[in-house]
């Protein structure tokens, strides 16, 4: 093996950005050739000089996984098993609940299940845009808004907390891009994208990270998504014979998904500003502390 094919190796499904490979790959070339040249110097021929000088380095599976576990807190070896393992859950639980519904066992808990294990398998995704701890915290924090929207939406909690209210559903109505009829929600929508849009603008304060401040839009429309595939499934199993707490029938589910298209589209048109903003907001900060320096 050669070093650039032992380099190929190390980097291989590393998921790192090509400036970090190029970067990482140049410095261990460097000493690989200088330990390679020490070796030939004592006498050893050009193929056992490389041998010995790779041998030196160490396994490239193992390396990649050093480098990867630095990275991003975890091996991508790691992360990849675990977003198959959280993938499979989400379809498993779909499936189970479609199950169990034709054997009318039916709540809102197993309509959760689905939504949980693709918000993990989504966290689980995005380890590999952070780069330190603050990153992952700030991730962490990603899905609050839109878990107190589904606590409100299927668990009724935090209603009524107002006692002169007959409801409070803030969460439900900015936050649960589920399987409501959306008719007369476009000031929600809007309402919310903002909100996201403050969620962005506190997470790049904190984490300096473009990818992981505009997460609250990738959940917002992985959500979105998510449930015109699950309630889209029932509703192909069952027809109006399928019912919930979070829908209305299936006419009025299909009438929705223009809104929720609607909202997508809204939703993605301010990422797009908010990335261009802060990526030159990056770009002047940066040289703002060059001139400084």
């Amino acid at each position: 093996m050669d070093i650039q094919s032992y380099l190929d190796q190390v980097f291989k499904r590393s998921f790192l950005s090509r400036r970090e490979r190029s970067d990482l790959a140049e410095e261990m070339a460097t000493h690989l050739h200088s330990s390679k040249e020490h070796h030939m110097n004592e006498g050893c021929t050009e193929e056992q000089a490389t041998t010995k000088a790779i041998a030196f380095f160490g396994d490239p599976i193992t390396l990649r996984t050093k480098l990867t576990q630095e990275t991003y807190g975890l091996s991508s070896k790691l992360i990849l098993q675990f977003i198959i393992m959280s993938l499979i859950l989400y379809l498993s639980s779909l499936f189970i609940g479609i199950v169990l519904h034709y054997y009318d066992v039916h709540n809102n808990v197993i309509e959760l299940f689905p939504i949980a294990f693709i918000t993990l398998c989504a966290l689980i995704s995005a380890l590999l845009l952070t780069r330190k701890n603050t990153d992952r915290w700030c991730l962490l924090s990603v899905p609050i808004l839109f878990g107190l929207g589904y606590l409100q939406a299927y668990l009724g909690l935090f209603k009524n907390m107002f006692g002169s209210l007959d409801s409070f559903t803030l969460f439900e109505n900015l936050f649960f891009s589920g399987a409501y009829d959306f008719s007369g929600r476009n000031s929600f929508i809007l309402i919310g994208g903002l909100i996201l849009a403050v969620q962005t603008l506190i997470l790049f304060v904190i984490s300096k990270n473009i990818y992981i401040s505009l997460m609250p839009f990738a959940f917002s429309i992985l959500y979105t998504v998510s449930h015109m595939v699950i309630f889209g499934s029932y509703y192909l199993f069952f027809g109006d014979h399928f019912s919930s707490s979070v829908t209305n029938g299936y006419n009025v589910f299909a009438a929705g998904n223009i809104q929720r298209l609607s909202d997508i589209g809204v939703k993605l048109g301010m990422c797009l500003v908010l990335f261009f903003t802060l990526s030159s907001l990056k770009k002047l900060i940066f040289k703002s502390k060059l001139q400084a320096g």
